[in-house]
């Protein structure tokens, strides 16, 4: 039961991670409780490049999608016959075969063939009452099938904005997560345009019929190559 929970929990994670990630993760939990931390975007000695010019009071245009990378916590608790069983999650990841396009317009964004996969591996500690159980680094391998879709946004200022849903995925997807709305730091690296978020969240998941609570982090890039 036990290593049932384990890998139960880590996988619950990585899969609500993942699509946390995809709008670059414009994303955050309008059913659960949320905290948004804007990253600090600062790109020291940044001398901007063909499109991007350091500029980001017009990020209008067409993009290829580079990649997304990603840093993710999580503590994912349950109660398993009257005793607390605990996950901490900790993955770092930068997608791979990444295919699509992006286009942004004044108020949307506009994915085309959005695709990726990740291979990673992700450390998770285990702990049943409070005493550590397992210490194991799992790999994780996933692919996204390429998906098209929209996601509205508006402007807070010069190089931050707000956005909803998720980039490549329709803004009311069905599942455990509620899409809200989100803030993205901008900055730019030459012709590369980064889009940051850090957001933290708490959730209630369920596996197999047993309820939990996760209180998670993610810390992740969007990268967009303007043409």
């Amino acid at each position: 039961m036990r290593t049932i929970l384990y890998f139960a929990i880590q996988s619950i994670f990585m899969r609500t991670a993942t699509k946390l990630l995809l709008l670059s993760l414009a994303v955050a939990f309008t059913a659960c409780q949320k905290e948004v931390d804007y990253a600090t975007g600062n790109n020291p000695g940044n001398t901007g490049g063909t499109g991007g010019n350091g500029n980001t009071n017009n990020i209008e245009g067409e993009y290829d999608f580079v990649a997304m990378a990603a840093h993710t916590e999580s503590s994912i608790t349950v109660d398993a016959s009257g005793s607390e069983v605990k996950a901490v999650t900790v993955a770092d990841y930068v997608t791979k075969d990444n295919t699509g396009t992006m286009k942004i317009a004044s108020d949307q964004f506009i994915s085309t063939n959005l695709g990726y996969s990740i291979d990673t591996i992700i450390n998770v500690k285990t702990y049943l009452d409070n005493v550590l159980f397992d210490d194991s680094d799992v790999p994780f391998v996933q692919s996204a099938p390429p998906t098209s879709g929209s996601s509205p946004y508006v402007r807070n200022s010069a190089d931050s904005i707000t956005a909803t849903g998720f980039l490549g995925i329709p803004s009311d997807p069905s599942g455990a997560i509620p899409t809200g709305q989100v803030g993205l730091k901008l900055s730019w690296s030459a012709d590369t345009l980064l889009l940051k978020v850090n957001t933290s969240f708490t959730q209630s998941v369920s596996q197999g019929g047993v309820p939990g609570t996760m209180v998670a982090s993610v810390n992740g890039t969007f990268k967009l190559k303007k043409h």
